[in-house]
């Protein structure tokens, strides 16, 4: 059995390789130390006996993990193997039957210790399904219904299903323009972090303006990745609708890059939230007086992450009535903390069990 600070030394060299770093940021032992210590009380919680009030406690891992991931964007499976690589699980991964390359080739750079405690599989067999003590999922709400009718009633069963994130431009628009092209056109708006919408305070047409701008420029070093004939039957149909409503509706304005499917913003005055077709395309609305779920619909249930310009901890508690469960700086929507409550569960202690003496 490897120790906690052996194991965290190993992770720090898997995630100091490029191939690796891209996905899951920089990573240190400093960092791996600290977030243990914020969840468990302790980095050592898994390796002995510590106080806990009267009693003296030790967290214990599951034996072993299966993660289910999407295909969509590979950072959830990194965020989630590195967790359970962290606590000293065997890790079955099930990837999508048309592969998950950025993350399979990445695992070849993970030191051979952690990499015996991974397993990955384009299908699952019967003793796969049993094996596992913890199953965590993650993809659309019906992935994740299917999943969950196959576990057992001793199976603990943590869901990642359909979310969708939004943005506020307060100020500054120039700064936040550039932050938000970042934030909506990274991944091309694949992931659960990924910006559908933005609400801009005050002039919200001339901030889409100042957005269309920024978003050709990223475009510039961070072309699209290719999408597919329906991806972009998509688009074309989202932007012919949006011309029609335009040429009957002035508030309704549309900008798209030219003679290719690059990007798109759409100005709205309805604030409520709509989903976007994805492939950085992008709606602005005013920011209404009050946010509120009502105003947005039936979309906000699914809510995780409110990206906010100028950030201002004030501001980001004005908006805790909102069900998302993050709130951060725009331009860092795609970038969460190793700390971050992923859908407002502690990542680490959610997986742990503990044993008492006393």
């Amino acid at each position: 059995m490897i120790s906690t600070p052996e194991r965290i030394q190993l992770l720090t060299e898997a995630c100091s390789h490029q191939e690796v770093q891209r996905w899951t940021g920089c990573i240190t032992s400093d960092d791996l130390n600290a977030w243990l210590s914020s969840e468990l009380g302790s980095a050592l919680a898994l390796d002995k006996f510590l106080p806990h009030g009267p009693l003296h406690s030790k967290a214990i891992a599951p034996k072993c993990i299966l993660h289910i991931v999407s295909g969509n964007t590979p950072h959830a499976a990194f965020q989630s193997i590195i967790r359970g690589l962290l606590i000293g699980s065997h890790n079955i991964v099930k990837i999508p039957a048309t592969g998950l390359h950025p993350f399979t080739d990445a695992l070849e750079h993970f030191p051979k210790p952690l990499r015996e405690l991974i397993e990955t599989h384009n299908t699952l067999e019967d003793k796969d399904w049993l094996k596992a003590d913890v199953v965590i999922a993650i993809g659309s709400d019906e992935s994740i219904a299917a999943i969950h009718q196959k576990t057992k009633p001793d199976q603990q069963f943590i869901p990642h299903g359909h979310k969708v994130s939004i943005a506020i431009a307060y100020d500054d628009y120039e700064n936040a323009a550039q932050l938000a092209a970042r934030d909506v056109s990274l991944h091309n708006q694949q992931g659960c972090l990924s910006i559908h919408a933005i609400y801009s305070r005050g002039d919200s047409k001339h901030f889409a303006e100042l957005l269309a701008m920024e978003m050709e420029k990223f475009c510039v070093n961070n072309p699209p990745s290719p999408i597919s004939t329906s991806e972009a039957g998509a688009i074309r149909i989202l932007r012919e609708t949006t011309r029609f409503c335009a040429s009957n509706d002035s508030s309704t304005q549309l900008w798209e890059s030219k003679d290719t499917l690059n990007w798109t913003v759409i100005h709205q005055d309805e604030p409520t939230l709509q989903l976007s077709c994805l492939n950085r395309c992008v709606y602005v609305k005013p920011l209404p007086p009050r946010l509120d779920n009502d105003i947005l619909g039936t979309q906000s249930a699914y809510l995780s992450t409110i990206a906010i310009h100028p950030f201002d901890k004030a501001e980001a508690t004005s908006l805790e009535n909102l069900s998302a469960h993050r709130i951060c700086p725009l331009g860092k929507s795609q970038q969460p903390s190793l700390f971050w409550h992923h859908d407002g569960i502690a990542p680490i202690a959610s997986l742990v069990k503990w044993k008492d003496i006393g």
